[in-house]
């Protein structure tokens, strides 16, 4: 029943979506979370806001919170850098850094950690190349491999804590 009413409604919805976002680039992205929390509630919930009449409001209210809040997962990922990707070798200094102190020698690092990530087995290699060095975000690279993102921000957030650890500050030199 709300599935139907979904398709009925879609290009409707996501028009005022845009309206919601000032047409940002990622905005089906977030109408699709929106989507997919809303049919979370369970069919009680989803039905008893269908017979109220209340889907678009509840949707765009939701839009609203996720694309201004600045603790939202949607504002994390997409608003909160203004340029998309970073470089390989900004992502990996920024993540390693604890302090204010710099590596010394970032070419080195960054050149090691490459390598590293050329090394991994074909799955974890593919998805860290597409997200870290091409800059696709986990969603991108999610829906290219028809992989559930959770799975990808799992696996990728395993693969930085690996780099974390195994190029840690102690063996390079630091200023």
């Amino acid at each position: 029943m709300i599935s139907k009413y979904i398709e009925t409604h879609y290009t409707e919805i996501l028009r005022k979506f845009k309206a919601v976002t000032r047409n940002h680039q990622h905005t089906e992205d977030l109408l699709q979370d929106c989507l997919l929390n809303f049919l979370e509630k369970g069919n009680d919930y989803t039905n008893q806001v269908l017979q109220d009449g209340k889907v678009q409001h509840y949707l765009i209210k939701m839009a609203h919170i996720q694309f201004n809040s600045a603790t939202s997962p949607f504002y994390n990922q997409y608003r909160k850098n203004s340029r998309k990707s970073l470089e390989l070798d900004e992502m990996v200094i920024k993540k390693l850094e604890d302090t204010e102190e710099l590596v010394e020698d970032k070419q080195e690092l960054v050149k090691d950690v490459k390598l590293y990530i050329g090394k991994l087995p074909v799955y974890e290699r593919t998805i860290s190349e597409r997200h870290f060095v091409e800059g696709n975000s986990q969603r991108e690279v999610s829906r290219y491999y028809n992989i559930n993102r959770l799975h990808i921000r799992k696996d990728l957030n395993n693969i930085q804590n690996n780099i974390k650890i195994t190029f840690n500050r102690e063996n390079y030199k630091t200023k």
